[in-house]
C-alpha cells in the first residue's frame, strides 16, 4: 500500500482533480431508469457495517482499489473491514473525509486516470442500409453496423460468469440520460422478456473489457453518448456468445420464455425454419415453425417442443 507522501497529489493537481470530478457530475436526470434495469445497478453509498454489505459493486471496487496498491485481499463482493481500510487509505490521499463511505465523489475520485483507448477516426456513416448492433460477449465488444458493413467497434464491459449478459436478437424499448452515477451518462433498454437489462456508460470505466456487470453491456461514456444519437427507440441489438447452462430436460410450448428458447429458436432457423426472432419468447411464428419441423420429420404435428425434437435439432444439453 502506497504511504501519504507518495500518493498524495500536489495542490494543483489535486485542485484539477476536483475540477475534473465536478464536471463528471453531469447533467440532472432526464428519464427514469426503469425499475426492471435499475435492478442491475444501484447509486446507494456503500457503508461500513457489521455484518458487513455484500453488493456486486464492491467487486469493481476492490479490483480498483488493487489496481491502485489500496487492497492487496479477496475480490469478490463482500464490503468488509480490510476494503474498508483500503477505501479510508484511498480517501485520505485524495484529500476526500476517510469515512470508508462509497459515495459518488468516491467512485468519480477512483475513476481519475482512467481513460478510453484512442479511437481511429471511422469512416461516415453509410446512409443506405439498416443500422443495427452486435455485442460480442466473447471480445467484450460492441459494433455498429449499417447494413453489411462495419461502421465502428467500441469496448464494452459484459456480464461476470455467474450473471451472463443475455445471448439473442433484442430491441432497444427506451432510452434516457442520467447524471453520470452507475449507469453514466445515458442508458438504453433492451427488451429482453425475463429481466431488466440494456446498454448504458459507467461511473467505473476501469470495468471496460472485462465480464464484470450483472448482466448489462458497459461503455465508456463517452462512447455510449455518441452510440446514443445516432441509435433511435427500435434498433435491433444482436448478442452472441457465452450462454448459461440450459435446460432442456422437459417440454415447453406457446408462452414460454428464457434463453432455451432462444436456443430453439435458432436451431429452428438453422434447419431452414422461421421461428421469428430469436427473442426468447415462444410466440405464433415459433410455434408454427415447430409444427412444420414435427409434420417434416414424422414427428407428428404439434406446437410443443419435446425431447424428440431437441434431439433432432441437436440442442439437446447446449
Amino acid at each position: 500500500m502506497p504511504g501519504k507522501a507518495q500518493s498524495r497529489l500536489p495542490q494543483s493537481g489535486f485542485l484539477l482533480m476536483i475540477l475534473v470530478i465536478a464536471l463528471a457530475v453531469g447533467p440532472t436526470v432526464k428519464h427514469q431508469v426503469p425499475a426492471a434495469l435499475s435492478v442491475h445497478e444501484t447509486d446507494e453509498p456503500l457503508l461500513p457495517s457489521d455484518p458487513p454489505v455484500i453488493r456486486h459493486d464492491v467487486y469493481d471496487l476492490k479490483v480498483r482499489l488493487t489496481q491502485l496498491g489500496f487492497y492487496s485481499g479477496p475480490l469478490d463482493e463482500t464490503y468488509d473491514v480490510e476494503a474498508v481500510k483500503a477505501v479510508r487509505a484511498f480517501q485520505e490521499s485524495y484529500w476526500l473525509e476517510p469515512n470508508g463511505i462509497v459515495d459518488q465523489t468516491t467512485w468519480k475520485a477512483l475513476a481519475v486516470g482512467v481513460s478510453r483507448p484512442a479511437h481511429t477516426s471511422s469512416k461516415p456513416l453509410p446512409e443506405e442500409g439498416e443500422l443495427y448492433l452486435e455485442v460480442d460477449t466473447e471480445l467484450a465488444e460492441l459494433r455498429v453496423w449499417v447494413g453489411d458493413t462495419l461502421w465502428k467497434t467500441y469496448p464494452v464491459a459484459v456480464g461476470k460468469w455467474s450473471t451472463l449478459t443475455p445471448v439473442g436478437e433484442w430491441k432497444i424499448v427506451d432510452k434516457g440520460y442520467e447524471s453520470g452515477g452507475a449507469f453514466g451518462t445515458r442508458w438504453m433498454a433492451l427488451d429482453v422478456p425475463w429481466g431488466g437489462y440494456g446498454i448504458h456508460g459507467t461511473n467505473r470505466p476501469w470495468s471496460i473489457g472485462t465480464y464484470a456487470s450483472l448482466g448489462c453491456v458497459r461503455m465508456f461514456n463517452e462512447d455510449i453518448e455518441e452510440l446514443y444519437e445516432l441509435v433511435p427507440i427500435g434498433t435491433r441489438v444482436i448478442i452472441t456468445g457465452y450462454r448459461p447452462p440450459l435446460d432442456f430436460g422437459k417440454p415447453f410450448g406457446p408462452g414460454t420464455i428464457g434463453p432455451e428458447v432462444v436456443r430453439l429458436q435458432e436451431a429452428l432457423r438453422e434447419f431452414g425454419f422461421d421461428a421469428g426472432p430469436a427473442d426468447g419468447r415462444y410466440g405464433p411464428l415459433t410455434e408454427q415453425a415447430v409444427q412444420e419441423v414435427r409434420e417434416v420429420f414424422g414427428l407428428g404435428r404439434d406446437g410443443w417442443a419435446s425431447r424428440d425434437l431437441f434431439v433432432l435439432l441437436q440442442v439437446e444439453g447446449q
